[in-house]
């Protein structure tokens, strides 16, 4: 590995473990003051319980939402609520309340985004509020509210999807609009992001290995491409604290720190060791990384402007390593999940 350099100051502490029964792809913590001890957890899975003629008919997948509520006194894991869904591909909670209320979005296999409330009537829960149909016999990939630095009004969310496409939503009051679609890749769109300091600007990257930059207000075209990924880009995320910083995750198990007024080549790239599928910027550290790195694990980098280094790795997952988020603690508590082995771990990370 190019660039590993394992700090062992660094600590990761397993604090609870749980079998998710489904296949585990996505956790993430509440970012909303009142509810930072909120945590969701998707999971999606091939349902193989009948037999399918795979070219009569569409394979169908199978998700479930988890709500856990976790307080530093719970002893075994248990959620609160439990919804079943189709597929759950990605989620995101909006980072300032809607209408009043916590709201999460959920891309899900058959194409749509669902809009969740959270809601406290004797006790939490999800209730679905809307949902949006992105296009026909398609996966909605992932998804990025505009919302995450600064309260826009009206909130927007980007979508990613499997025929390469990316769409604008534009949140209303009653639900949610179409703004405008771009037929981006010319396989999987695998990931779309906002530039949070200008939501104008978004990003999106492909199993083409191209990544590319594009302005809501020139409809029709990326305004910029790049081709330097040498596998599927999977992950862009936008710095919230240091404007200009933005880092992508591919296949090629690079990340990469791009300058975002230039985006010809990136300022540096290091080799994580594992396919890149997210990245989290660390909620109140803006030099510190969560990855998940598919077969290579977790890892936790330190990015400035010249440098990035993993300085710590987590490894007690026994499958592909797809979920990961920073609880919006000052403590460094994080959750992980992984694929085939359905599990769920909740951590103490010490810097």
């Amino acid at each position: 590995m190019n660039s590993l350099k394992l700090q062992m100051s660094v600590q990761w502490n397993t604090k609870w473990r749980w079998h998710t029964g489904l296949s585990a792809d996505s956790v993430e913590w509440c970012p909303i003051e009142t509810y930072r001890n909120v945590l969701v957890c998707g999971t999606y899975q091939l349902d193989n319980s009948q037999d399918q003629d795979q070219e009569a008919k569409k394979q169908s997948r199978l998700g479930k939402i988890y709500l856990f509520v976790v307080n530093q006194n719970v002893g075994d894991l248990s959620p609160v609520q439990t919804l079943d869904t189709a597929g759950v591909l990605d989620q995101k909670w909006c980072y300032h309340t809607i209408q009043s209320n916590p709201v999460l979005a959920v891309a899900t296999s058959v194409g749509c985004v669902e809009l969740y409330r959270l809601e406290n009537n004797g006790g939490l829960s999800l209730n679905l509020w809307t949902k949006e149909e992105i296009g026909k016999d398609i996966l909605a990939l992932s998804l990025d509210w505009s919302t995450n630095k600064m309260l826009n009004d009206p909130p927007k969310l980007v979508v990613s999807d499997s025929s390469g496409s990316v769409t604008i939503l534009t949140v209303t009051e009653n639900g949610m609009k179409k703004t405008n679609t771009w037929k981006s890749h010319n396989f999987e769109s695998w990931i779309a992001a906002f530039n949070y300091w200008n939501t104008e600007v978004f990003y999106s990257g492909g199993d083409d290995c191209v990544f590319k930059c594009y302005d809501v207000r020139v409809p029709d075209a990326a305004v910029s491409t790049n081709r330097s990924h040498e596998a599927g880009v999977t992950a862009v995320r936008s710095n919230m604290d240091c404007e200009h910083q933005l880092l992508t995750g591919s296949y090629d198990e690079k990340v990469r720190l791009w300058d975002a007024r230039n985006l010809r080549k990136c300022t540096e790239e290091t080799d994580v060791g594992g396919g890149v599928w997210r990245l989290k910027w660390h909620p109140y550290r803006p030099d510190t990384v969560l990855a998940a790195c598919m077969y290579g694990g977790f890892r936790i980098l330190r990015v400035d402007a010249q440098h990035i280094d993993v300085t710590c790795e987590y490894l007690e997952h026994e499958s592909i390593a797809y979920g990961a988020d920073w609880a919006h603690i000052e403590n460094s508590l994080v959750a992980t999940c992984s694929f085939y082995d359905c599990k769920m771990h909740i951590s103490d990370v010490v810097l």
